[in-house]
């Protein structure tokens, strides 16, 4: 087969990282993620190892700067560091462009799998590698406004999704080499991702299917109140602060909750401060309602006093009584916001981080119970982790709380990708998702992942509005298979791959005619 011109593979990949990018928010093109990959992959076999990097790197960085392009909104983010992470998380794809370059060769047509195994266990990878772990963005996020298409995730997670659609992408990429010809191995393949999808897509018509009214439900009530919280606030600016979700907290009382939630980071200063926990307490006791609210349990860097450790972010569960009946400390920390990675090893420039030593993580999945509810409430980045995320559930949680602050990310793209992967973490564990975000997007989600509603203006916006929104929760017991089990899917993909490997290893120079 003749090599193609490098202008073009290089088109392919780029063409590739486009497709990817509007695949996801708020493009939300989702469609175009069933074939986003083809262009590559299709390119990846026209050329040796060395060139199946670079493309895979060029996509790679393409992508990351693409779907991530909304993070230079961030106050101080300079342009060195967002090009270090685009190269930093193009490093996967480098990866992988180069195994599959290699892979090819010698598993031919079994790449239908080879490819999705490669795929997915670099996604593993991206989402399990310490401070570096970045599980944002993956292919399968592209679906979360198909139900159908994503309730798989209860047995692998988004990596399950990712899987299946990197199969369709890679039988689209052969089309160039069999059009006009009709081959038993084109058919056979067309035959096995028919099965797969049509497996797929029964399973999750059968989940989504009317299915008996959940037991219990709890009201649950969610304040938006579009005011940022920042260090050094005068007690003028804390009290006006506290007054605007005051008020909608009155507004939020009028539909009879049995909780209300205040986003992560709503307070403006301390708890142990007595202003601040006079006036939370004073609303939760005007509103008759238990109150859960987000800041800081005292200074972040000085000993514990009066019963308050100096975790970096926690949530707080203040009874009608305006008493304290429950605290969650963030376990995850924020890598270079919240935790000085390789702290005392490495010496980050300033232009990494200005913190000079980490914040305290939290040490326990803390479970709140109001009623017959009991719930977790990460933060923030936290919820972005799925492994993290089901072992409230796992641990009894029959509903969720997902808390943040993503006013940073301004109107962009950011806090709907944030919200796509919401859906999935209440697919993954079937249990319904109350969502609170400072400046958006508050929403409620379905045990199913479909999203019941969100905070808006008259206008239809969502992001920098305020508003109140209330729901009738349901209350789930189910305890899924990736509840259980957690990303065991992902980590035996990982296993394949090593064997895929070592399979290719021995004889990785042999020179092969490029297979489809």
């Amino acid at each position: 087969m003749p090599r193609a011109p490098l202008a073009l593979l290089v088109a392919l990949a780029l063409v590739s990282a486009l497709l990817a990018t509007l695949s996801l928010p708020s493009f939300d093109l989702g469609l175009l993620a069933w074939i986003a990959l083809a262009p590559l992959l299709y390119a990846l076999r026209r050329r040796g190892l060395a060139a199946g990097a670079g493309l895979g790197w060029l996509f790679g960085y393409a992508f990351g700067a693409g779907s991530f392009f909304w993070i230079n909104v961030i106050p101080g983010l300079e342009p060195v560091r967002f090009a270090l992470l685009a190269a930093v998380f193009s490093l996967y794809y480098l990866a992988f462009g180069f195994l599959y370059a290699l892979a090819s060769r010698r598993l031919g047509s079994w790449m239908l799998l080879g490819a999705p195994v490669l795929w997915v266990a670099l996604e593993y990878a991206r989402g399990s590698m310490g401070f570096l772990a970045h599980p944002w963005n993956f292919l399968g996020h592209s679906q979360y406004q198909a139900p159908a298409a994503i309730q798989i995730a209860e047995l692998g997670g988004a990596y399950a999704v990712s899987f299946v659609l990197v199969m369709a992408n890679q039988l689209a990429s052969q089309l160039p080499d069999v059009l006009g010809a009709r081959r038993w191995r084109w058919r056979a393949q067309s035959l096995a991702l028919g099965l797969v999808l049509a497996a797929t897509l029964l399973f999750g018509w059968h989940r989504i299917a009317p299915e008996t009214p959940a037991s219990a439900h709890l009201r649950v009530a969610l304040v938006q109140a579009n005011v940022i919280a920042r260090d050094g606030m005068s007690a003028g600016e804390q009290v006006k602060h506290l007054a605007a979700y005051g008020r909608l907290t009155s507004d939020a009382a009028k539909h009879g909750p049995d909780l209300i939630v205040w986003p992560s980071s709503s307070l403006p200063g301390p708890i142990s401060f007595w202003m601040v926990r006079l006036y939370v307490g004073d609303v939760a006791q005007r509103a008759g309602a238990p109150l859960l609210v987000g800041g800081a349990g005292g200074d972040k860097f000085a000993p514990a006093r009066e019963g308050h450790l100096p975790y970096s972010n926690s949530e707080f569960l203040i009874s009608p009584r305006g008493q304290l009946e429950g605290q969650y400390n963030k376990v995850r920390l924020t890598p270079f916001s919240e935790q000085v990675p390789l702290q005392g090893i490495v010496r980050w420039p300033r232009w990494m981080t200005t913190l000079e030593k980490s914040f305290v993580p939290g040490e326990g999945y803390t479970l709140f119970r109001v009623g017959r509810g009991r719930f977790g409430a990460p933060i923030c980045w936290e919820n972005a982790f799925p492994d993290l995320f089901r072992r409230f559930v796992r641990d009894g949680a029959n509903f969720m709380v997902s808390v943040t602050n993503e006013s940073v990310f301004g109107a962009t793209a950011g806090a709907r990708q944030t919200l796509a992967m919401n859906v999935f973490r209440a697919v993954e564990n079937r249990v319904a998702i109350a969502r609170a975000a400072t400046t958006g997007v508050s929403a409620f989600i379905d045990p199913r992942g479909r999203i019941v509603s969100r905070v808006r203006d008259a206008r239809g916006a969502d992001l920098f509005v305020a508003g109140v929104l209330a729901w009738d929760v349901p209350l789930s017991d189910t305890k899924t298979f990736y509840t259980l089990y957690g990303d065991l899917f992902a980590q035996a993909v990982a296993g394949a791959a090593l064997l895929i490997l070592l399979l290719c290893v021995p004889t990785p120079w042999r020179a092969r005619a490029p297979q489809p």
